[in-house]
């Protein structure tokens, strides 16, 4: 546990520190955070773009009650499904939460796959400008031919099209306003963006795994799912009125089970077309986090003593 004069000395220098935990999926990092906490007297602020929602539940992989009870976890059901919420929303929310959790005299550990988000905590937001006349029209043309569309913004800006999915509605639109808003294409951007200097001091610990091993971990983590009722889940929360149209049910996994209940696929194709997309994200996730700077890399648990050592070490002010 850090002392009361070690926080204050983080303050004094400028930049409070904090632990991020980043990778892609099925690695282990809501683990690990959990782990940290324990033992470095930390709060836990969810850095995954669809756990802010509330009723989306397995197929999220939340935490679950006890964890949550045990630990105190921010920004997890921060939302209803049809509200709007993004990078620079959960910027202010998480800034709002580093705050209070070192007013107690804890560390904040961020987790979470959503690279966009841990960037825009880190290094703020860029600003890009908005025409909703040009944004409209385009949408227009996504719904027409999602797939042409996304073949056309590959071939204005290929590095950024390999990072999203071709079903990625909002980012293969938004990159493709701002291109022809600016004829700045949407990596650039990016690239402009990575040099501003950091808000925290951070310690950026990746998980990562070799596909062999991380592809079954991503199939049987589906089959649980499953079993655990995510399809009862789905059915739920449309009997309650929500719409399928809603940003959640945009998500791996949500957006085949729909199509499942409605008849359009079957059940074997369900599940190996969520195993597969899982697989696919995944590897968007670690072609990401790999451009990241200052991100160390390791395995969990099998690395779970240097992680320990690393992050004393930097809460200590070495690292």
């Amino acid at each position: 546990m850090l002392s009361n004069n070690k926080l204050q000395k983080s303050k004094a220098e400028g930049k409070l520190k904090i632990i991020a935990v980043a990778g892609p999926t099925c690695t282990g990092k809501s683990d690990l955070s959990m782990h940290l906490a324990k033992a470095f007297n930390g709060e836990i602020i969810n850095a995954d773009s669809m756990q802010v929602y509330r009723h989306f539940d397995i197929g999220t992989a939340k935490p679950d009650m006890a964890a949550r009870r045990g630990i105190p976890h921010h920004l997890i059901d921060a939302t209803e499904p049809y509200e709007e919420f993004n990078a620079a929303l959960f910027k202010e929310k998480a800034d709002v939460c580093i705050s209070g959790i070192f007013s107690r005299n804890r560390i904040p550990i961020i987790v979470g796959g959503t690279g966009l988000y841990l960037r825009a905590l880190v290094y703020g937001l860029f600003i890009a400008p908005k025409d909703a006349d040009l944004r409209e029209a385009l949408q227009r043309e996504y719904t027409e031919d999602p797939l042409k569309f996304y073949e056309k913004l590959k071939e204005i800006d290929r590095e950024y099209a390999l990072r999203i999915s071709f079903r990625d509605k909002l980012r293969a639109v938004r990159a493709m306003e701002i291109f022809k808003s600016t004829g700045l294409r949407m990596s650039e951007w990016g690239h402009i963006h990575g040099f501003r200097e950091s808000h925290y001091e951070v310690l950026k610990l990746g998980l990562k795994r070799e596909r062999n091993e991380l592809y079954p971990k991503i199939n049987k983590r589906v089959d649980d799912m499953l079993n655990a009722g995510w399809i009862d889940e789905v059915k739920h929360i449309l009997s309650s009125g929500y719409s399928e149209g809603l940003k959640p049910f945009t998500s791996i996994g949500y957006r085949e089970i729909l199509l499942y209940i409605k008849g359009l696929i079957s059940y074997e194709d369900m599940v190996n077309n969520i195993k597969m997309h899982t697989r696919h994200y995944a590897k968007r996730q670690m072609t990401w986090f790999s451009k990241e700077k200052d991100v160390v890399w390791h395995e969990y648990p099998e690395d779970i003593d240097i992680i320990k050592i690393t992050v004393s070490e930097f809460l200590k002010g070495g690292a």
